[in-house]
């Protein structure tokens, strides 16, 4: 968050700051004006912000990483012995953060790759002064590039299915990057239907906690940062708890049972 923070701020400066060098207040203009200063202030600082915008991308991946790789680290070791800790997560992080960082990249340009579906149905649009012209024949490039859009997602959808478990292939196995992939791709054609069940449970209960801070929201400031809290306290802990010990299970790793604590009280 604090990134996201600092980012905004400089791009704020960036764009809303005058010829003359003195800060515009974004308060005291209309709409149309903000856009126009937007888009002045984007197509005149086009490098920097190009590079402001690419490198601030990979330092949150970086940043997501680290603490991705800590959060499983410490899941593997909770589903190993019933116990974690902040030791973990750092040993964990400094031994994969790069090598996951890497798998980042490396799916995410996958993803890009399903831009060929919109290109021939961008081409059939053309340009779109042409609706005008001749709507007919934009009318069937909009519904090209709709079913472009449409396979992009199923698309995406899919390798987001296949690929969901890389991180953990990552972590728990000590893979390289496209080890991990290949291995994630792999374990998903072997566990189909578990690896959709865990991924429309982790879907559900994010859009869950998104509807109670929309419609539950009270105006208080601190149930509105209680709500907010909710998926990073728990639903990203126990989305990250269940696809380990789901990997680790159909893996054949050795698991701690729960009853353990129950029989051994005074043992945890």
């Amino acid at each position: 968050m604090f990134t996201y923070v600092l980012f905004i701020g400089l791009i704020s400066v960036l764009l809303f700051t005058s010829s003359t060098g003195s800060i515009i207040d974004p308060a005291t203009l209309s709409n149309k004006e903000i856009l126009s200063i937007l888009w002045n202030g984007f197509s005149e600082n086009f490098g920097l912000s190009l590079f402001l915008i690419l490198g601030f991308s990979l330092f949150v991946i970086f940043v997501h990483s680290f603490f991705t790789a800590g959060a499983i680290g410490m899941a593997k070791k909770a589903s190993e012995t019933g116990d974690t800790g902040i030791f973990d997560m750092l040993v964990s992080s400094s031994k994969n953060t790069f090598r996951l960082f890497l798998a980042v990249l490396l799916t995410t340009l996958l993803l890009l790759v399903g831009v060929i579906f919109i290109v021939p149905g961008a081409f059939a649009v053309g340009d779109l002064s042409m609706l005008i012209q001749n709507p007919e024949a934009s009318v069937k490039g909009v519904m090209a590039l709709g079913i472009g859009f449409i396979l992009w997602t199923a698309y995406i959808v899919i390798l987001n299915l296949a690929l969901s478990l890389s991180s953990y292939a990552i972590v728990i196995d000590e893979l390289g990057p496209l080890e991990a992939l290949s291995e994630s791709f792999r374990f998903f054609t072997n566990n189909k239907l578990d690896v959709f069940l865990i991924w429309i449970i982790t879907i559900g209960l994010a859009t869950i906690g998104g509807l109670v801070n929309e419609f539950v929201n009270s105006g208080n400031t601190l149930f509105t940062l209680i709500t907010s809290l909710i998926p990073i306290v728990i639903l990203q802990p126990l989305t990250a708890v269940l696809w380990t010990r789901l990997y680790m299970a159909r893996k054949g790793r050795k698991l701690y049972d729960p009853s353990d604590l129950l029989s051994y009280p005074d043992n945890f």
